[in-house]
């Protein structure tokens, strides 16, 4: 039992500092992000003007942000197109076999015996 614990005192210690790295990262990106337009301001107004240098960078980052726009339409419409060509299961039946752990399992068939023993199946609710 202790072992257990300790294992998920690491585990949420390493799940801790890898978001915490990840949220930093993300910071620092964002202020370089930040300094590259800034840079890229100085350098277009220089060769054009002031309202070619806005255009350009509205345009970029629009650009960018419809692009995103657009990934996580498909990536969100693919998922939820996939959940409904999902097989239907009767839930009083049991899972196959090797789809889940074993105790998972003796779980989930004991929690479906106890459901039919009170008649609060699938269609008694």
């Amino acid at each position: 039992m202790i072992g257990l614990v300790s294992a998920v005192k690491h585990r949420s210690a390493r799940a801790i500092r890898r978001a915490l790295l990840r949220v930093i990262g993300g910071i620092l990106v964002l202020v370089g992000v930040g300094f590259l337009t800034s840079a890229g301001w100085i350098a277009l107004e220089d060769a054009y003007s002031s309202l070619a240098a806005a255009l350009v960078i509205a345009c970029v980052y629009l650009g960018l942000g419809l692009i995103l726009f657009g990934i996580t339409a498909s990536s969100a419409d693919s998922a939820s197109h996939a959940a409904a060509e999902a097989p239907l299961r009767d839930p009083a039946t049991p899972p196959r076999t090797g789809s889940m752990s074993p105790l998972a399992e003796a779980f989930v068939i004991g929690l479906n015996a106890a459901y039919a023993a009170r008649g609060r199946g699938p269609s008694g609710r």
